[in-house]
């Protein structure tokens, strides 16, 4: 698992392409809402299978949220996209990939976390462009009026 370094968010919108090597296995993606080591989701996307995984790891025991079989477009790299979403009290996690959307999923375990990517067994994975955003802040738009 590979973290940022001080970035924390609570509703993120994080993309990454990544490239799984020829010959090995490629199970890897984007790790989110990072306490610990015992304590974060994962959205992986074994590239073998072509299958897609949505994961919370919770005091060190994982839960399988969501997973879906996705057709991966027959390049070398892929995109991988993971919101996570608040509208009206329901937490929600979406995951894309290769601009399709596989999973949906409400979740409210876990909340403002550090971000990052992660590599699961002796997979070999590269990535590229990993781009994160917050979707909720509490910042005005605009600065007060002055009446």
């Amino acid at each position: 698992m590979l973290l940022d370094d001080g970035l924390e968010y609570e509703y993120p919108d994080l993309s990454v392409r990544f490239h799984a090597q020829e010959g090995t296995a490629g199970l890897g993606g984007i790790v989110f809402g990072v306490r610990d080591t015992r304590n974060f989701y994962a959205a992986v996307v074994d590239s073998i299978s072509q299958k897609v995984q949505l994961v919370r790891i919770s005091n060190g025991r994982e839960l399988l949220l969501a997973q879906a079989s996705v057709n991966l477009k027959p390049v070398d790299w892929h995109s991988l996209r993971v919101q996570r979403n608040t509208i009206i009290s329901k937490d929600f996690i979406e995951v894309v990939v290769d601009g399709v959307l596989v999973l949906s999923v409400e979740d409210q375990a876990l909340g403002l976390g550090r971000i990052g990517l992660v590599v699961l067994g002796s997979s070999t994975v590269l990535f590229d462009s990993f781009h994160a955003v917050p979707l909720f802040s509490h910042r005005p738009l605009s600065t007060p009026p002055a009446y």
